[in-house]
């Protein structure tokens, strides 16, 4: 028996997504201590939603003005960070607000081939991935994003992405 791996887009799970908000709330709590003021006010400001602490603008030096646009006219923000510290990190991840996350899960099956037919067993595993540095990812950074979290235990791998 060999071993095939399909690999589904997550389009209705949130684990990207999750794993998004995650780091902005590291980079929030941990890494920086910040104010943000939000200029569309059509979507809620994530920085100060994530913050566990209380601040305002005149408790700091600097002000970086970092903006996000998505794919349509109304998918735009821009933030105004009032900070003591660098905060590239933040700024990186804020500029991604309207990214597409990439979510994957993945059914392990069985297979074998007699006498011209494919035979597929029922999947026995279930497992998932996310990509979240590449925007709109190749069948081939799908992979390596699968290999580099479970490494190559396949044979053969199905890519259902549609």
């Amino acid at each position: 028996m060999k071993t095939q791996v399909k690999i589904t887009n997550d389009d209705y799970g949130h684990t990207a997504y999750d794993n998004y908000i995650e780091d902005i709330n590291y980079l929030v709590n941990e890494q920086n201590n910040v104010f943000c003021e939000i200029k569309n006010n059509r979507f809620t400001n994530i920085v100060e939603d994530e913050k566990n602490y209380s601040s305002s603008p005149d408790d700091y030096r600097n002000k970086t003005i970092i903006e996000a646009k998505g794919y349509t006219q109304g998918e735009w923000q821009e933030y105004v960070i009032y900070h003591n510290k660098p905060i590239q990190a933040l700024k990186k991840q804020l500029k991604r607000s309207f990214t597409h996350f990439n979510g994957y899960y993945v059914e392990k099956s069985e297979y074998f081939e007699k006498d011209g037919k494919l035979f597929v067993s029922e999947p026995h595993d279930f497992t998932s991935f996310i990509i979240d540095w590449v925007e709109f990812p190749s069948d081939e950074e799908v992979k390596e994003a699968y290999e580099s979290c479970f490494g190559e235990d396949f044979d053969k791998i199905i890519y259902d992405n549609k």
